[in-house]
């Protein structure tokens, strides 16, 4: 029963007989359907009166409700305040204790006033190749741990004075090589210099990180003409849209297609007075037509990016050292190099072209001469996937001997998740004249051919994952 009910219920019987009696006495001689009349007019009068005290109790629930519930929220409140303070509290202390840490893009540890900071990077390169070749061994497939990388950067005492250590766990034993090392000054708005171990100035395709390259790997032109790290002093001079970076080092790593005897030059990781060279030399000179710098640190462009152009020109100039016990090969041989490239961006669409010459004087070994070039471009079809190709040739000369001309075209697309930090790249590579020793990769994939007739063919996938 309605608790109404049971409320009213008493009453309004002990009205009724009251009622009953009062109106017995006073009309004696009323007929029975006067006296039910008058009943009912008060019952629709207890009607009435109960439900203006149902009210009167409503409301006074009501206003007791809304002061308790208003006491509830001001204590919530109160302590909300109190954890919010006493979060800050923490805080505070941790700051006074002098580091703060945390994600901006990385993970990164700082001090509180700014003066010194450390960010940790990784890269990992999980790759599966397959190569078709004319050769007993046709097929041949396998995974490798490619790359896998740390980076600790930062800055010490102020955010002019940067440094940077990279290692590398080798794709073959996992062994940890050191890659990079070094610590740069900013002197003013315009100038910076560099010491320590890192990346030549020449090729942009060898500058730009291979976690940023448009196909799986660099090309053949590039794995086999650039020149690595070496250890050394770099002048930077850089301006809004121009800038020049000129090194002074012990030599570049000699990677010309396997002939080591042509420079014998290991470049980084030597002590001071390893015999390397008299002297090096490597500039590279940077023109901005249009665009922003950092758009050209990879190859791509995505969709909503502006329109870009990119200048390069690069050379080195270095001599081999003379002394006893050299050997043969290590009479001074002079080595002197050029490369020119033009990057283009355009939002969805990307183009990148370039070609490098190089003439390796060695008295007692050869006279080299090495031409090649590289053309590549890419589009998007959604904002996640593109599409790219590339061609590259090459020519050598040896002591007036040529060699056979490379000729590769590759295709293949991106599925970016999440830009570079995590991206699925796939392509496939078709030799179409033979390649000889002096351009074949092992990282890249691609065997020595020798005496064969049909295409080489090497089919590369590979997961990236950066943080």
């Amino acid at each position: 029963m309605d608790p109404k009910m049971r409320w009213g219920l008493p009453t309004l019987l002990a009205s009724l007989a009251c009622a009953a009696g009062t109106w017995a006495e006073s009309m004696p001689n009323a007929s029975m359907a006067d006296l039910l009349d008058s009943m009912r007019a008060e019952i629709q009068r207890l009607h009435e009166d109960n439900a203006r005290m149902q009210r009167e109790i409503d409301d006074l629930k009501a206003a007791t409700s809304d002061t308790w519930l208003t006491e509830r929220r001001s204590d919530e409140i109160r302590g909300l305040v109190a954890d919010v303070l006493a979060d800050a509290d923490v805080r505070a202390a941790n700051l006074q204790g002098g580091l703060t840490a945390g994600w901006s893009e990385h993970f990164y540890l700082a001090s509180p006033d700014g003066r010194f900071k450390l960010q940790l990077e990784g890269q990992m390169q999980v790759r599966w190749v397959y190569s078709y070749h004319d050769i007993p061994d046709r097929h041949r497939h396998g995974f490798e741990n490619t790359r896998t990388k740390l980076t600790f950067r930062g800055h010490a005492f102020n955010p002019d004075l940067t440094y940077l250590i990279r290692g590398n766990f080798g794709r073959a034993g996992g062994g940890f090589r050191l890659e990079d090392a070094w610590v740069q000054y900013r002197m003013n708005a315009d100038w910076l210099v560099r010491i320590g171990q890192f990346k030549i100035p020449y090729g942009r395709e060898e500058l730009v990180s291979s976690a940023r390259q448009l196909a799986v790997e660099r090309s053949l032109v590039s794995e086999n003409t650039n020149f690595g790290r070496s250890q050394g002093v770099e002048l930077i001079y850089a301006r809004d849209d121009w800038k020049m970076l000129f090194m002074i080092h012990d030599g570049i790593e000699d990677n010309f297609g396997g002939f080591e005897a042509i420079q014998l030059t290991t470049g980084g990781n030597t002590p001071a007075l390893t015999q390397d060279v008299e002297w090096a030399l490597s500039g590279r000179y940077e023109y901005l037509f249009a665009g922003e710098w950092d758009q050209f640190d990879d190859f791509t462009s995505p969709p909503d990016e502006e329109y870009g152009l990119l200048l390069g020109l690069a050379g080195t100039y270095q001599q081999f050292e003379y002394g006893e016990g050299a050997g043969p090969f290590r009479d001074e041989p002079r080595m002197f190099a050029a490369n020119a490239d033009l990057s283009a961006e355009w939002g969805g669409a990307n183009a990148f072209g370039s070609f490098t010459f190089s003439y390796n004087d060695n008295p007692d070994f050869a006279h080299i001469y090495i031409y090649g070039f590289v053309l590549q471009g890419g589009l998007y079809f959604t904002p996640r996937l593109e599409v790219f190709s590339r061609f590259e040739y090459g020519w050598w000369n040896f002591d007036g001997q040529d060699f056979a001309d490379l000729h590769v075209i590759t295709f293949g697309a991106n599925y970016y998740l999440k830009g570079h930090d995590a991206k699925w790249t796939t392509d496939i590579g078709f030799g179409i004249s033979r390649t000889e020793g002096n351009w074949d990769s092992d990282l890249a994939g691609w065997r020595e051919d020798a005496g064969r007739s049909e295409p080489q063919i090497v089919f590369r996938t590979q997961f990236q994952l950066l943080f």
